[in-house]
């Protein structure tokens, strides 16, 4: 593998300079020509840096830690490649983990940790020791021990309380994880328009087969009425669970409206073209986040900063507004 010392030798330039040039550091330190001569090099012997040499010389480290839930969501998918575009631009490698703050894997941040990274980006910073001493940045859950980045989750109850208030719904249910933070929020924002949140109405079923969280629902309520719209804690299982109520013989949104969070790009193609919460596209979420944890590094005893993320409602077809249906009989009479 060819090495730094071996570019400088070809190009004829100082071992120090191809390391500022490959490292970013001081890019102009060579002329433009130089420059691109120590790129072209690097990329025709395939260099690749020793970040663990690096880390040993400079006792800093540009590998940064990213702990997500799975990418089976693609909301996951497209945040996570957010991170790694806007890392790489600014010189950093990212280092990704699975994980959660429901069934945490034993010793995966451990291990994360053990590798030297300079910073983390932690979807379940509550898993993270008291005692570390490397910049953190807490996305979606507000820890109040690092930075965050969360969504703002009182704005979002009221945006989708009130649409459904406003489309002629009554009856409010949901799907996803009992844990869910943005329920307490569901619920008093229920009360507060005159709307029914019940308990039988909510369905854990985060990581559940939706067919078999749809039919708990109609199980619990066999002998009672069914809410006339759901809520739901993600797109990707909103999407799975449309499926089932139609093939239960339900229409959508005749007799369950739908309404979730995310606002996937195939939010737009699914039958009928779902309703969706979003908190901003993905790659600028990313971008937020790195900025907050390249200035903790870069300034480790400044105040601890919380980004809240604005909510804005993709309203599509998922949502029947029966208000408006109603409405229109009555001026027809």
């Amino acid at each position: 593998m060819i090495r730094c010392k071996d570019i400088a030798a070809i190009v004829g330039v100082s071992r120090q300079a191809v390391t500022a040039v490959l490292n970013n550091s001081r890019p102009n330190c060579v002329s433009p020509e130089k420059r691109e001569e120590i790129l072209a090099v690097a990329a025709r012997h395939h260099y690749r840096p020793n970040h663990a040499a690096f880390a040993l010389k400079t006792g800093k480290s540009n590998l940064i830690g990213i702990v997500m839930p799975s990418w089976d969501n693609p909301y996951v998918a497209e945040l996570c490649m957010g991170l790694q575009q806007n890392l790489a631009a600014r010189n950093y490698t990212p280092l990704f983990t699975i994980d959660n703050n429901y069934n945490p894997v034993p010793g995966n941040l451990e291990q994360l940790l053990s590798l030297n990274v300079g910073g983390i980006i932690s979807v379940a910073a509550s898993l993270l020791p008291d005692d570390i001493d490397i910049p953190a940045v807490s996305y979606y859950y507000d820890d109040p021990r690092f930075d965050s980045v969360c969504p703002n989750f009182k704005e979002e109850a009221c945006l989708v309380i009130s649409y459904l208030q406003e489309c002629g719904h009554r009856k409010i249910g949901y799907f996803g994880s009992l844990n869910d933070q943005r329920i307490p929020y569901w619920i008093s924002e229920s009360e507060r328009c005159g709307l029914e949140f019940r308990e039988s109405w909510r369905i854990e079923s985060v990581g559940d087969d939706p067919a078999d969280a749809f039919d708990r629902l109609l199980k619990k309520n066999c002998n009672s009425e069914l809410p006339s719209a759901l809520i739901v804690h993600y797109d990707a299982l909103a999407q799975k669970l449309m499926c089932r109520i139609r093939e239960r013989g339900f229409r959508i949104p005749e007799d369950f409206s739908i309404i979730s969070h995310d606002n996937i790009s195939s939010d737009a193609y699914s039958f009928p073209a779902l309703t969706s919460v979003s908190s901003g596209a993905p790659g600028r979420i990313a971008d937020t986040m790195i900025n907050l944890l390249i200035n903790r590094i870069k300034d480790p005893g400044c105040p601890r900063k919380k980004v809240l993320l604005d909510p804005e409602l993709i309203k599509r077809e998922s949502v029947l507004e029966t208000a408006q249906k109603t409405n229109l009989k009555e001026i027809e009479k």
